[in-house]
């Protein structure tokens, strides 16, 4: 917490008196001294209590769940709740510990704000992410307090915290319902993450966009999320996916996931604005490599917009060509491992990989799992299911020309 600065005021003025002696005068500035001194340690004892008032408010405050939610997410499942009296979901402006947060952080929820749980299960933690205008990513510094009791149905409030470099201070919450039941029923068949890549402006088309099956118009975005909002679509955190592939937790039936690999400006520009819009929740793969990677993360931090690792330097022709002809067959595991070490550096999560061009090696999906990595995506087509392999994921590649009946057909 940043100190105040207090200005000391001096002595009362009082009329000018001539000086009749060199001993007067040193007599009387000895008699200043004595009060600044006797001012000053006043000055400081106050300071202390202060401080230590602060100290015991703070340690009060941490009595309850503390815990670190820029490592792995663990379950959670305890048996009693603290009240909450907010159920806020966007970042508060002011903190009576820190400074006031002035817009320099931005904190991104993992998944859905409203976060539902099946009573009986386990309460999973899907965290939340922070970059800061000047520190950069401070995910690793956000701390959450809060329970959740999963045996018992009703409302929690989880609370994440995270300060700068300069005593900035902000927070977000994430509403957590224990239920028995959820609409449209508990998933039973599998999840759809989807896989986007760039975006355009129809009005502003670049060459070949209209017939570019990597490419969608804002137009057709805006339609996709505009009907997951009014089917009350669920987005789980990369750790309750997770879990639903152990088979320990349950989703919603209407759950997906939204990704946009390689970090275009279509996306960048255009696409986040329609995600903050519909206030819906996504996945970029950033590729850390990219000179401009630090300003991307800088420029468009959004509180509807994770970042995650397309790898370092991984996106990028090899010499063996096989598969789509990505280096990552020409890399040992070492090589794999050091690479996303790399770029997880940059980000501060290791939530969720995206294999370059798809491309898996025999000794890929080993190597991302001895890299700390929870989840890793290919291009394979398919939903994700309980059982499956987390290094090895399908997702759902949304074409460029798909109209809004293609869409709902394939979810």
């Amino acid at each position: 917490m940043a100190a105040s600065h207090m200005k000391q005021t001096g002595p009362d003025e009082k009329p000018y008196e001539p000086r009749h002696s060199r001993a007067e005068e040193a007599r009387g500035y000895a008699e200043r001294r004595v009060k600044q001194e006797s001012r000053r340690r006043r000055h400081i004892a106050a300071f202390i209590i202060a401080a230590v008032a602060v100290a015991l408010c703070v340690v009060a405050a941490g009595h309850g769940l503390m815990k670190n939610v820029g490592k792995q997410p663990e379950e959670q499942n305890t048996t009693a709740a603290e009240e909450q009296t907010t159920d806020e979901t966007e970042d508060t402006s002011e903190d009576s510990t820190g400074l006031p947060n002035d817009g320099r952080i931005v904190m991104t929820l993992a998944g859905s704000a409203d976060t539902y749980v099946k009573r009986g299960e386990s309460y999973i933690e899907g965290g939340c992410y922070a970059h800061d205008a000047t520190d950069g990513q401070i995910t690793d510094k956000v701390t959450a307090s809060g329970t959740v009791d999963a045996q018992t149905a009703g409302d929690y409030t989880i609370t994440y915290t995270v300060s700068d470099s300069a005593g900035y201070v902000a927070t977000a919450t994430r509403t957590v319902h224990v239920v028995d039941e959820v609409d449209g029923g508990w998933d039973t068949d599998g999840i759809a993450v989807f896989m986007y890549h760039d975006v355009y402006d129809p009005a502003n088309p670049p060459e070949g966009a209209t017939t570019n099956q990597n490419m969608i118009s804002t137009t057709s975005l805006d339609e996709q999320l505009q009907w997951l909002n009014d089917h009350s679509y669920y987005y789980p955190s990369w750790a309750e996916l997770a879990a639903y592939i152990e088979g320990k937790h349950s989703l919603p039936d209407r759950s997906c996931a939204l990704t946009f690999d390689d970090g275009t400006l279509g996306f960048l520009n255009l696409a986040i604005p329609e995600l903050e819009k519909h206030k819906i929740p996504a996945t970029s793969f950033l590729i850390c490599s990219d000179a401009d990677v630090q300003e991307k993360l800088s420029q468009h931090a959004s509180p509807y917009v994770v970042f995650q690792s397309h790898s370092f330097d991984m996106h990028r022709a090899g010499y063996t060509q096989k598969g789509h002809g990505g280096r990552i067959f020409d890399m040992s595991e070492e090589d794999i491992v050091a690479d996303l070490d790399r770029s997880a550096q940059i980000l501060k999560t290791k939530d969720a990989f995206a294999y370059p061009f798809g491309d898996v090696s025999d000794i890929a999906p080993e190597a991302v799992k001895d890299a700390g990595f929870q989840l890793a995506f290919t291009t394979q087509y398919g939903l994700v299911q309980p059982g499956d392999d987390p290094m090895q994921l399908k997702r759902m590649r949304i074409f460029g020309t798909y109209g809004l009946d293609s869409f709902t057909g394939v979810i």
